[in-house]
């Protein structure tokens, strides 16, 4: 193989490999750090629109297989001057939830599921006064429950496929438009891929129903927005 061969088949390899879940269906997703970098500059403008002091705390709440989803809002967290916390997605990690949010009182916690709500429960603690005073970003699986809460600024995160879609201060689920294309077709959310990608994707039923808005967001940020049904 000549250099220029190995060149090329360097850059089509990707730097991480993570997961994607379909209508129940998980497959494996690469992609690029430049790609993750990229995501990372969309979510530090849905970050800016909270005011959070430089060098406050953030928790992420996730697994290694989402890499590619987590790793872009861990890396915009940096870029913003914050301090990034980490805990897994489970029910045995959830006393670690409990632990860094008592210790480290993070300004927002982000990725909140069913299974951090259920672990800290079985761990005896009460969620709301774990949560309480903070920017909560809940899973779809979570949000209902945590939005109950009383003293919680409850905010979305959802997946997409192998996107994120962060809820802003004011209201809006914003993806990065840059990179990817969403349309609604029949009522469900398809995503294709703008730039050149590791792993180009074109017209991915996500599973997601919902729509996309074309109104801009007053938080001033300029990404696009989704409408879940």
């Amino acid at each position: 193989m000549t250099q220029k061969q190995t060149m090329a088949s360097a850059t089509r390899r990707p730097d991480f490999i993570g997961t994607c879940n379909v209508r129940g269906e998980i497959s494996f997703y690469g992609a690029t750090a430049a790609e993750i970098d990229r995501s990372a500059f969309t979510l530090t403008r849905v970050l800016r629109t909270f005011g959070f002091a430089p060098g406050s705390n953030i928790l992420t709440i996730s697994m290694v297989p989402e890499i590619i989803q987590y790793g872009g809002f861990e890396r915009a967290v940096q870029m913003l001057g914050l301090y990034g916390l980490n805990a897994d997605d489970s029910l045995f990690d959830a006393g670690r939830v409990e632990s860094i949010s008592r210790q480290f009182n993070p300004a927002a916690i982000c990725g909140v599921a069913a299974s951090t709500l259920e672990g800290l429960r079985m761990f005896g603690h009460d969620v709301a006064t774990v949560f309480a005073g903070r920017t909560v970003w809940a899973r779809p699986d979570a949000f209902e429950q945590v939005s109950a809460m009383a003293d919680v600024d409850a905010r979305r995160v959802v997946s997409i496929g192998p996107v994120l879609a962060l809820e802003c201060a004011h209201g809006s689920l914003h993806y990065d438009s840059r990179d990817w294309t969403i349309v609604a077709r029949d009522g469900v959310l398809r995503l294709t891929s703008r730039y050149n990608r590791i792993e180009p994707l074109d017209d991915l039923d996500t599973g997601h129903c919902g729509s996309v808005s074309v109104a801009p967001c007053t938080c001033g940020t300029r990404d696009g927005v989704v409408v879940l049904a």
